[in-house]
């Protein structure tokens, strides 16, 4: 019954429900991972210095330091979503004029690729108010809110290139992404660089992937990545978690994703003139 209501709430109020689940999700974060982000910033930012990513493609972006959507210290670390760093560094020089990045969060990669791309224009779109708001402190702190536009909901009509370029888009909205990269109803996406974090229907394993795949095959070339554990990464990355004991490592860059979590990397084969 009670799910029955939020999906009611939901279809008719959707703005009303998405501000009531950010702030219950925001408590429930608040719970779960403060002790652990005190811990982690007294070790690795002692006496109050500021915090800047550690490692990664985005080292050196100053970070937030509060509570976010999951937990903040994968990204000081810099071992967030590590199975993608590779794709990350090389999309410098692809002359991107837009980048769209659809559950922008606080704006990780939002943010983050604008430093990269500091040619491309940056639309970052989120359901939830309070990431919204956390989006923009971000790109403030890092210079580079003229870049960076925060909307809401990210319907078919955003997608098209706001810019002369190329356009990528990264998206992550939990499970939304069948209905919203479809090709037939966005002609763009054709022509657009996409990388999409995949999430199934519960006990319905590879079909969304499959789908997207379908959709996308003609068009890209596709590359499909899985999540994996952290002991490699923490091993090779020692001086990004120096100062902090061995035995918060584990919790520091733990992204509670189950293994085997996919995504897609779709570039595309034909490449928009400039």
């Amino acid at each position: 019954m009670r799910q029955v209501i939020r999906d009611e709430l939901a279809r008719r109020v959707p703005a009303l429900f998405h501000a009531c689940s950010s702030v219950r999700n925001r408590r429930y974060f608040r719970r779960q991972y403060a002790g652990l982000h005190r811990e982690v910033r007294r070790c690795l930012y002692p006496g109050g210095a500021p915090v800047v990513v550690r490692s990664g493609p985005f080292q050196g972006m100053s970070y937030l330091d509060e509570i976010v959507w999951g937990s903040i210290t994968p990204r000081w670390l810099g071992s967030y979503e590590a199975e993608l760093h590779g794709v990350i560094g090389g999309l410098a020089g692809k002359g991107y004029g837009t980048v769209i990045d659809v559950g922008c969060a606080e704006g990780y990669y939002a943010v983050g690729l604008a430093r990269l791309l500091p040619q491309a224009r940056v639309i970052a779109f989120d359901a939830d108010f309070i990431s919204r708001g956390q989006a923009q402190r971000l790109a403030k702190l890092n210079g580079v809110e003229d870049r960076v536009e925060i909307r809401s909901f990210c319907r078919h009509g955003d997608l098209a290139p706001a810019h002369a370029g190329r356009t990528l888009v990264v998206c992550d909205i939990e499970g939304g992404e069948g209905d919203l990269l479809d090709p037939g109803k966005v002609a763009s996406l054709c022509d657009s660089d996409i990388l999409v974090e995949v999430h199934e229907e519960k006990g319905v394993d590879g079909k969304m992937e499959k789908l997207l795949m379908n959709r996308f095959l003609g068009t890209h070339r596709v590359q499909k990545f899985a999540s994996c554990s952290r002991e490699a990464w923490s091993q090779s990355h020692q001086s990004a978690w120096q100062g902090l004991s061995s035995a918060w490592v584990a919790s520091a860059v733990a992204e509670d994703r189950c293994l085997g979590q996919v995504w897609l990397w779709m570039e595309a084969q034909k490449v928009p003139e400039s």
